[in-house]
């Protein structure tokens, strides 16, 4: 059973489909998750008769590119600004539910009537949803968005059966991470009986990468250093490591992990340069570490064992300050 209760998810459907126009929004830096449950939504409510508006803040990441090659969705500043938003009746927010991950619209999302409902499986949360459908302990959003829909009888075709599968899967390491439990897994056993292939995907996700990423791994365990007996491994990617190897902000995703192959490692710190005063800090733990606790001291948050945060400050600096924090907690 599913802790949202049915009764819900019909209050959160009744007010989902009486608008005509919903914009469909995740957090800044979309992962599988994020894309997934805003192309599945997308898709459900374009099958409910309303027509979405699928706005992502930053392009989407190479590796999952091949989920939006027919159908992109819009990018906020390129595609799209505030005044296109002018036509939206409702707010469905996805993955999120922290304005520090909706930077770019968090001001219009404050000062706005227009009505929200989030989705998330998060525990950091302060965004103030006219309804909040959240299960903490989702493995992935997009578990929720399938609840959801099982729970509507919702259609759900090829390409949003593959959309939900991606952001299950992602977001549970392939099923490899501890959040990877027995109703995930029941979930996803039904999206394959339904035809989706989790080896075909895994190649188009994990096996197809660019070079430029390949490159900046190696760039970033160059940086690779332990502290506290080895439990803890920071590494970090400077603009300049960026341009050496000619890659993108998007090709850091998944690297923040590479430590927690080392049996001694509990928790992996990712230090990422971004040019606009901020270092994009990703935090990882096996098991015994509440990174999201140590996120949150830094205004960002996540899960237990994944979390993130935009600190200001220089690298070295950002890197003292968050290791003294880990080191005394």
């Amino acid at each position: 059973m599913t802790p949202i209760e049915s009764a819900q998810f019909q209050s959160a459907a009744s007010i989902l489909q009486s608008w005509r126009r919903p914009l469909v929004l995740t957090h800044a830096r979309p992962d599988g998750d994020a894309l997934g449950s805003v192309l599945a939504m997308r898709s459900i409510l374009r099958a409910l008769g309303s027509a979405p508006l699928a706005l992502l803040f930053d392009p989407v990441p190479s590796p999952y590119g091949f989920m939006v090659e027919n159908d992109p969705p819009v990018i906020f500043g390129r595609d799209a600004n505030e005044a296109d938003l002018s036509g939206v009746d409702g707010v469905l927010m996805l993955d999120t539910c922290a304005y520090a991950q909706l930077t770019p619209l968090a001001d219009w999302l404050r000062t706005g009537s227009t009505p929200i409902i989030a989705v998330d499986h998060h525990v950091t949360r302060d965004v103030p949803g006219d309804l909040h459908l959240i299960d903490t302990t989702a493995a992935a959003a997009a578990l929720i968005v399938y609840d959801w829909a099982q729970a509507l009888n919702w259609p759900l075709d090829s390409a949003t059966l593959r959309a939900l599968f991606v952001g299950i899967a992602t977001d549970t390491g392939w099923f490899a991470f501890g959040n990877a439990d027995a109703r995930t897994l029941e979930v996803a056993t039904a999206l394959v009986r339904r035809g989706v292939e989790p080896h075909a995907l895994y190649i188009r996700i994990y096996q197809s990468e660019r070079a430029p990423k390949v490159r900046l791994l190696g760039a970033a365990l160059e940086t690779l250093e332990f502290h506290d007996n080895d439990r803890v491994a920071t590494m970090q990617l400077t603009r300049a490591a960026f341009d050496r190897c000619a890659a993108q902000p998007s090709d850091t995703e998944g690297i923040v992990n590479e430590p927690l192959r080392i049996g001694l490692v509990d928790v992996a710190i990712l230090f990422v340069e971004s040019g606009d005063g901020l270092i994009r800090t990703s935090f990882r733990s096996k098991q015994h570490a509440d990174v999201a606790t140590i996120a949150a001291a830094f205004g960002g948050g996540g899960h237990v064992n994944a979390a993130g945060a935009r600190i200001t400050g220089t690298l070295s600096e950002v890197k003292r300050r968050v290791l003294e924090k880990i080191l005394t907690t």
